[in-house]
């Protein structure tokens, strides 16, 4: 269920345009970046707010339905459940609805990878190290030894409340468990919770993007039992995606851009230019008289999408000298005096244009 106002998260209004939370999305994204705040724990949550927001703001669809649910919005479009209804009214009305919940500081456990946009075009496989917190199976999650417990005289080690009580039939002596603990577990030092160090694998698909979110279930921290919560509820283990950027490739959806700088020979002669791809080199046709900043697309060369693989389009920039010799200058100075009118049609399109304002 959302919990925060999710166009809070983002700093925008409710009425804001899919633009402006676009504009909103990328902005946060870039202050809040694991690359950019490392070791930062708050600006990691920062980032996994604006994230999780963004997922359902961002999608037309999820954004009428939480629009419609506020509070009551859930991101499977399932209707919440009695406990969460609870929960939620729990928080709002300040604890007049005890019905307890899960012990801990949150059963979730959210991780960051960072991968290259190669990985990201063909998939991978990462190995985690994830500290978990897991039941402790000597006391059964219940922090107390348990050979060392006297039935509860309340409620005769029922757990149930003899009289009855708004949205509570616990036994308010015992908190539930029909008895009363007499010393801690040696375990867990009456924590109900062990540390455990885990590997998973997390396999991620090919064509993930920055912000994708992987789910891995009952990865998480394990829950103490508690009354009206069943023993055993297991958090699932998130992992948000960050695909770094590139030195070659800008990413626009699942087409790739890459500039490539060339000399005024090669696009007044016509050339054969090495371009880069994701799978390594290739090189393009540049006919005779190929104007500065003409793109050249390459179909399929780009990351797997919804509709298939995305292109390649590949941008050609003349580079100006910056250090001329003489000899150099000498060609110039002879290469400008010898290409006039015909040769630079757009210019003497341009004069012409001048002249007429005149």
């Amino acid at each position: 269920m959302a919990r925060r106002d999710y166009y809070d998260v983002l700093g925008v209004k409710k009425n804001a345009s899919p633009d402006e939370l676009k504009r909103a999305f990328r902005a946060l994204a870039l202050k809040y970046h694991p690359d950019r705040n490392a070791g930062d724990a708050d600006a990691e949550r920062h980032f996994r707010e604006v994230a999780e927001a963004w997922g359902v703001v961002g999608d037309p669809e999820k954004r009428a339905r939480y629009d419609r649910l506020g509070p009551l919005f859930t991101d499977s479009g399932r209707p919440p459940s009695s406990d969460q209804i609870n929960d939620m009214l729990r928080e709002t009305f300040g604890g007049l609805f005890r019905r307890r919940r899960a012990e801990g500081p949150g059963e979730d456990l959210t991780y960051t990878i960072t991968i290259v946009l190669e990985e990201a075009a063909r998939g991978v496989e990462r190995t985690l190290v994830v500290q978990r917190q897991v039941r402790c199976v000597r006391c059964d999650g219940t922090g107390d030894h348990p050979e060392n417990r006297i039935p509860c005289a309340s409620c005769g080690g029922s757990g149930k409340s003899a009289t009855r009580r708004l949205f509570r039939s616990e036994c308010v002596a015992c908190d539930g468990k029909g008895y009363k603990p007499t010393s801690k577990c040696d375990r867990c030092n009456g924590e109900k919770r062990v540390p455990l160090e885990e590997s998973l694998r997390v396999k991620v698909p090919a064509g993930v993007a920055t912000g994708s979110k992987l789910r891995l279930r009952q990865k998480g921290n394990d829950t103490p039992p508690v009354v009206g919560i069943p023993p055993g509820v297991t958090g699932d283990l998130y992992v948000l995606v960050n695909v770094e950027e590139h030195a070659l490739f800008r990413r626009r959806g699942p087409d790739l851009l890459c500039e490539v700088p060339v000399t005024l020979p090669d696009l007044a002669l016509g050339a054969d230019v090495v371009v880069p791809t994701l799978e390594g080199t290739t090189t393009i046709r540049v006919p005779p008289g190929t104007p500065s900043g003409k793109s050249f697309r390459l179909p399929g060369r780009g990351l797997p999408g919804e509709a298939g693989k995305g292109d390649l389009h590949v941008r050609l920039d003349i580079e100006t000298p910056s250090l001329l010799s003489p000899e150099a200058r000498a060609a110039l100075l002879a290469f400008s005096t010898a290409t006039v009118g015909a040769s630079h049609p757009r210019r003497a399109e341009f004069q012409d244009a001048l002249k007429a304002r005149r």
